[in-house]
C-alpha cells in the first residue's frame, strides 16, 4: 500500500510544486515506521488534557540526524546513517519523561526513515529562506497549520479503494497499524512493538492482524521449539 500511496503522489505533482507533496510523504513514512499517533505529526494541533495540557506534535527540532559515528548532522548530507525523534511527550507519557526512538536506513530510497527524515527537514528551510512563516512543528506548513490528518486520510482511502479493499477501515491511525503488523510480521518481540510505539500497555495488539506469509514456518517452528 505504501508504494502505491507514493506513485499515487507522484502523479499528482504540478508545475507550481512547492515541497509540501515531498513533506506529505515524508511524514507518512515516518508515521509507519516510528508508529506516530496522527496527533504527532498532522493537525490541526490540539491540546492533551489528560497529559496537563501538552501538545504532542513533533517539532523540528526535535528530529536528530546522525552519521555512523553518531554525530549530529545537517539534512542533506549524504552521511546520514540514522534518524532519532524526541518525543518530550506522548498519550501514553502521563508524567511527560519523554522517549527517544531511533531508527537507521532500510535500503530502499522510497520507504526509508533517514531519507523521509531528511526530506521533511529539507524543506522547511528552503521555505523559511523563501519568506515563509512557518510554526515549530515539522509537518508546518505556515505560522499556525501543519500538514492536516484529513489530507493524509483521503489519499489511504484512495489507495485501498484501487487495491480492492474498504476505504472505511482506513484511516490516519492505519499508518501506526501498519507499521506495528509489519514489525510482528518481521518477528520481533511484541515488547520491542510496545516499546517503539510508546504504548501505556498491551492494548496494541488488538490492531495486530495474521499475515499469511506470517504462519509460513510455524508448523516447524513448532516442532523444533516444543518437548512434547
Amino acid at each position: 500500500m505504501l508504494r502505491e500511496m507514493h506513485r499515487k503522489l507522484q502523479e499528482s505533482r504540478n508545475d507550481t510544486e512547492d515541497g509540501k507533496t515531498d513533506l506529505l510523504w515524508g511524514s507518512i513514512v515516518l508515521a509507519f515506521f516510528f508508529f506516530d499517533r496522527s496527533s504527532e505529526l498532522r493537525g490541526p494541533v490540539a491540546r492533551d488534557s489528560s497529559t496537563g495540557g501538552t501538545t504532542h506534535c513533533i517539532k523540528a527540532v526535535d528530529v536528530i540526524l546522525r552519521n555512523r559515528h553518531g554525530v549530529i548532522i545537517e539534512p542533506g548530507s549524504v552521511a546520514a546513517h540514522s534518524v532519532e525523534i524526541l518525543y518530550r511527550s506522548h498519550k501514553g507519557d502521563q508524567v511527560r519523561q519523554g522517549t527517544v526512538i531511533r531508527h537507521y536506513r532500510s535500503g530502499e530510497s522510497h520507504l526509508c526513515p533517514v531519507i523521509a527524515a531528511e526530506t521533511c527537514l529539507r524543506v522547511r528551510p528552503r521555505w523559511l529562506h523563501g519568506g515563509r512563516r512557518l510554526g515549530p512543528f515539522l509537518t508546518s506548513v505556515n505560522a499556525t497549520s501543519t500538514i492536516k490528518k484529513s489530507e493524509v486520510a483521503i489519499l489511504i482511502k484512495q489507495v485501498a479503494r484501487t487495491q480492492g479493499s474498504d476505504p472505511s477501515n482506513y484511516a490516519c491511525h492505519s499508518m501506526r497499524i501498519g507499521g506495528a503488523c509489519a514489525l510482528l510480521a518481521a518477528g520481533k518481540r511484541e515488547t520491542v512493538i510496545r516499546l517503539m510505539g510508546r504504548w501505556a500497555s498491551w492494548c496494541f495488539s488488538v490492531y495486530t492482524r495474521l499475515r499469511p506469509g506470517m504462519l509460513r514456518d510455524v508448523a516447524e517452528s513448532m516442532i523444533r521449539a516444543s518437548a512434547w
